[in-house]
C-alpha cells in the first residue's frame, strides 16, 4: 500500500505479487490529511490526553485511506505500508474498522491484519537482496542510563559498591536535563525563572525489561552484550562489536531533532558520566549511519524513535531508516511517548513469541494483542510499529 499526497488529491497504489497494481483516488490533498491526522494521532501523544482517542476519527482515516483497498482482499493478506508525508506518522493499526460501544468492544486494523512498514518501494526491494544475517550472538541490549554524576547509582559504582535501585520518586533529581530550543517545551536560556529545562529522567523500569530479556535469551546481564547503568554510555557502546548480534535493543530516551540544543538530529540519550573524548552521549541519527550491523532486528524502546522531519514525497527522516541503512534488515519504533510499566510489558511479551518462533512481524501483533486485553486504548498498544522485513 503505497501513497502519494499531492497539493489537491492524493493517491494509493495497491501493488501485489507479481506486480499487478491498482491505483486508488484519494479525495483529499497533503494539507487537509495533515490536519486529520494531527487530530487522530494528538490525545496518543501524552499520558495527560489519551482518554480523548477518537474511535470516530480512526474510523474516518480508516475509510478514506484503506477501505477502498482492502475490500476485496482477504483478512490473512500481510499488508506493507509505504507511507509519504505525515502518513509516516501515523499507526495505521490504530485505525478504526468499526466503532463499537467502548474501545474493548471497538475493530482496529491491527485486529484483523498483519502490518508492516517501509520507507519507500526502494528500500523494500534493496532489503529483500540483503543476505541471511551471519551473526552469531543473539543479543546486544543497553538500558537504564546514568545521567548524572549525583546518582546513587554512580556514587556506588566509583565506592566499588553494589548499585542501588533508584525510586521512582528519587529518579527526577538525576536527571539529565538541557535547555530547549523552544519555549513550548522548556526554558531557553538559563537565566529565564519561569520555565523549566527539559529533563530526561534514570528509567529504573528499563532495567528490568532488559534483564528480562536477556533471561530469555540465557544472557548474562553483562557487558558486552548487555550494558546497564554507567556501563550504558556512549564510550562502551563504541567498544561493542555490535555486527555480532542478531538483535539489538535499546531501552532508554528517544526524541526529535531540534528539541535539545546543539541536537540537530532524532537522538537515542545513552549515559552521561565516563564518556570519552568527543563522546557526548547522544547517539544520533548520523552516528547510526556509521555503526556496521549484521541485524535482523533494532529494537528501539524509546519514545518518539519512529518521528522525526516529515519529508515530501519521503515519508519521515528517523531512526528506522538510519538503522536500515546501517545494516539492519527490520528496525522497531516508537510513534509517541510510551507508557514505562505497559511498554515492559509489551517487550517482554513480543521476545517470548519471538524466541517461540514466532516471525518478527507476528510475534509484535501477540504482543500487540496481549496489552490490548489489559489496555484497550491505543495509546498503550499501538506506539510500535515495524519497519522493514517482517
Amino acid at each position: 500500500m503505497e501513497y502519494a499526497l499531492g497539493e489537491k488529491g492524493s493517491y494509493l497504489f495497491r501493488v501485489e505479487p507479481g506486480g499487478r497494481t491498482q491505483v486508488y483516488a484519494l479525495p483529499v490533498g497533503q494539507e487537509e490529511l495533515a490536519k486529520l491526522v494531527t487530530e487522530f494521532v494528538a490525545p496518543l501523544q501524552s499520558k495527560h490526553t489519551y482518554q480523548d482517542f477518537s474511535p470516530a476519527q480512526g474510523e474516518k482515516l480508516y475509510n478514506l485511506l484503506l477501505n477502498p483497498a482492502l475490500k476485496d482482499l482477504p483478512p490473512e493478506k500481510h499488508l506493507i505500508v509505504v507511507p509519504d508525508g505525515i502518513l509516516g506518522l501515523l499507526p495505521f493499526e490504530a485505525l478504526v474498522v468499526k466503532a463499537g460501544k467502548d474501545l474493548a468492544d471497538t475493530r482496529f486494523v491491527g485486529d484483523e491484519r498483519l502490518l508492516t512498514y517501509s520507507q519507500s518501494a526502494a528500500i523494500l526491494a534493496l532489503n529483500r537482496l540483503l543476505p541471511a544475517s551471519k551473526a552469531q550472538k543473539p543479543l546486544f541490549a543497553l538500558g537504564n542510563p546514568i545521567y548524572s554524576d549525583r546518582d546513587p547509582r554512580y556514587l556506588a559504582h566509583k565506592a566499588g559498591k553494589p548499585a542501588p535501585v533508584l525510586t521512582a520518586q528519587a529518579a527526577p533529581q538525576y536527571a539529565f536535563r538541557a535547555l530547549a530550543t523552544r519555549r513550548e517545551w522548556g526554558k531557553t536560556t538559563s537565566d529565564d525563572k519561569q520555565g523549566k529545562e527539559l529533563s530526561y529522567p534514570p528509567l529504573g523500569e528499563t532495567e528490568n525489561e532488559v534483564r528480562a530479556i536477556a533471561g530469555l535469551f540465557g544472557v548474562k546481564p553483562e557487558p558486552p552484550d548487555i550494558l546497564l547503568n554507567q556501563a550504558a554510555n556512549e564510550t562502551g557502546l563504541k567498544q561493542v562489536p555490535l555486527k555480532n548480534y542478531r538483535y539489538l535493543h535499546f531501552a532508554t530516551h528517544g526524541d526529535l531533532p531540534g528539541k535539545v540544543q546543539g541536537i540537530n538530529e532524532p537522538f537515542i540519550l545513552l549515559g552521561q558520566v565516563e564518556n570519552k573524548d568527543q563522546d557526548n552521549g547522544f547517539l544520533t541519527l548520523s552516528k547510526v549511519l556509521g555503526l556496521k550491523l549484521d541485524a535482523d532486528m533494532v529494537v528501539l524502546s524509546a519514545c518518539l524513535t519512529g518521528r522525526g522531519k516529515v519529508m515530501e514525497g519521503e515519508g519521515v527522516a528517523h531512526m528506522a531508516r538510519a538503522f536500515q541503512q546501517a545494516g539492519a534488515r527490520s528496525v522497531v519504533v516508537s510513534l509517541w511517548e510510551v507508557a514505562s510499566e505497559p511498554a515492559v510489558e509489551y517487550m517482554v511479551a513480543f521476545y517470548t513469541h519471538l524466541k517461540a518462533g514466532k516471525p518478527r512481524a507476528e510475534a509484535l501483533r501477540l504482543a500487540r494483542q496481549h496489552l490490548k486485553t489489559k489496555y484497550p486504548n491505543p495509546y498503550f498498544w499501538a506506539p510500535f510499529i515495524l519497519h522493514g522485513e517482517g
